[in-house]
């Protein structure tokens, strides 16, 4: 279970570093900001609560409670049994900083004292400069970057829980 939800964070935030680019009409449509809603509590460090819920193959996800329709799965299994998510998406959602290097195909993620360095077919990622091996690389599919979601949820200080009776991978922080 936990390998799969790894694989599955990996694919969502590298797909999301390479759409950063590209309009996306879930955020044209919506806005996330760290501020509470009706019905979130605010945590420790002052800024809301996240609960993101990602259905594997689904085009529905819930953020915070909210029905969030986008234009392509969110999520899917990959061969290694690694769930991959779009790194755009998480990215907006959560706030964190996002570029693209064309060149050489890499991606750098930041968020507060994190910063996350990966490359397209790289099975190596780079946190805080301290390496690790990925089970699976961040890939592209349908022009989007898609990352091993657990290894970026959980370097991103997320709790992590894979509902395996409805699919669907939770995210909180």
């Amino acid at each position: 279970m936990k390998k799969y939800f790894g694989y599955a964070l990996k694919i969502l935030l590298f797909t999301l570093v390479l759409t950063q680019f590209q309009s996306c009409k879930l955020f044209q449509q919506a806005q996330v900001t760290n501020q509470p809603k009706q019905g979130q509590q605010p945590i420790e460090n002052g800024k809301s609560q996240i609960n993101i819920r990602i259905p594997i193959n689904s085009k529905i996800v819930y953020v915070s409670g909210q029905e969030i329709t986008l234009d392509s799965p969110p999520a899917y299994i990959d061969d290694n049994m690694t769930t991959m998510v779009p790194l755009r998406f998480i990215s907006d959602i959560i706030g964190a900083k996002v570029e693209w290097v064309p060149e050489t195909k890499e991606i750098n993620v930041s968020q507060e004292n994190k910063e996350i360095k990966l490359q397209i077919n790289n099975y190596v990622a780079l946190v805080n400069l301290k390496e690790f091996q990925l089970v699976s690389p961040p890939q592209v599919k349908d022009e989007r970057a898609f990352v091993p979601l657990k290894f970026i949820a959980q370097n991103l200080d997320f709790n992590s829980e894979w509902i395996p009776e409805t699919k669907t991978i939770i995210l909180t922080k």
